[in-house]
C-alpha cells in the first residue's frame, strides 16, 4: 500500500479542521470531516440526521467490543452492521468509509477515532491540535458569533463529548500524547504556522515526494 493518511484529533477551537484544510490544500489531497456523514448515510441508507445526532457523541453505558473483533483493519465491516439503528451501528458504518477511503488514496481524516481505526496503516500520521484555552474561547466566539461565557460552554461540553466518543471506540484516550505521533499547540505558530510545519513534518516523516 503507497497511499498515505493523516488523521487529525483536535480541541475545539484550536483551529484543527482550519489546519486540516490548509495542509489538504497544500498537499492536494481531500479531507474528510463531517463529509463522512452524507458518505455513511448514502452507504447504509439511514436518514443523515441520525449520523449527525451521534456524530463524536458516545453512548453513555454501552461497552462496545467492535473495534476489538476486527481481525483486519482494512476489512469490509459489512457483515457487522445491524438491523438496529445504534450509535454502535453507525460507527461500524462510518468506519468502514474511513477504511476504505484510507486504502484507496492519500487523504486527512479529522476525528472520528480515526488515529485508532486506522492505526494499523503502514503509512499514517496521527496529529493532535490543542491550543491555549483562551485562544480557543476567542476561535468560538468569532466562529460562532456567542460570547465567552457561551464560548467556553461549547467548549467544555464539546472536548468531553469527543473525549467519551473516543474512549468508548478505541483503546487509546483522546488527548494522550502516547495515542499520537505529534501533538501541537496551535497558540505557537497560529493557524498557517501550525499547518506549514506539519506539512513539513508530514512530508519527511511519511516520504512524501
Amino acid at each position: 500500500m503507497n497511499n498515505y493518511v493523516i488523521t487529525i484529533g483536535r480541541e475545539l477551537g484550536s483551529g484543527g479542521k482550519a489546519i486540516g484544510e490548509i495542509i489538504a490544500k497544500q498537499l492536494n489531497i481531500p479531507i474528510y470531516d463531517s463529509h463522512l456523514i452524507d458518505m455513511a448515510a448514502r452507504e447504509s441508507g439511514f436518514n443523515p440526521e441520525l449520523f449527525k445526532e451521534a456524530d463524536e457523541k458516545s453512548s453513555k453505558g454501552l461497552a462496545s467490543t467492535m473495534m476489538r473483533s476486527i481481525t483486519s483493519p482494512f476489512s469490509s465491516l459489512s457483515n457487522y452492521y445491524s438491523n438496529s439503528v445504534s450509535n454502535e451501528s453507525l460507527f461500524q458504518v462510518q468506519t468502514d468509509i474511513i477504511l476504505k477511503k484510507a486504502e484507496t488514496e492519500n487523504c486527512i481524516i479529522v476525528g472520528r477515532c480515526g488515529d485508532y481505526i486506522l492505526r494499523n496503516h503502514p503509512r499514517h500520521l496521527r496529529v493532535f491540535i490543542r491550543a491555549d484555552y483562551d485562544d480557543r474561547v476567542k476561535f468560538v466566539c468569532d466562529h460562532d458569533g456567542v460570547s465567552p461565557a457561551k464560548a467556553r460552554q461549547i467548549i467544555d461540553k464539546t472536548d468531553n463529548q469527543r473525549s467519551e466518543y473516543h474512549n468508548l471506540y478505541s483503546e487509546t484516550n483522546w488527548g494522550d500524547s502516547r495515542a499520537y505521533d505529534i501533538c501541537i499547540n496551535s497558540s505557537l505558530l497560529g493557524l498557517e504556522g501550525t499547518a506549514e510545519f506539519l506539512q513539513n513534518f508530514a512530508r519527511k516523516y511519511l516520504k512524501i515526494e
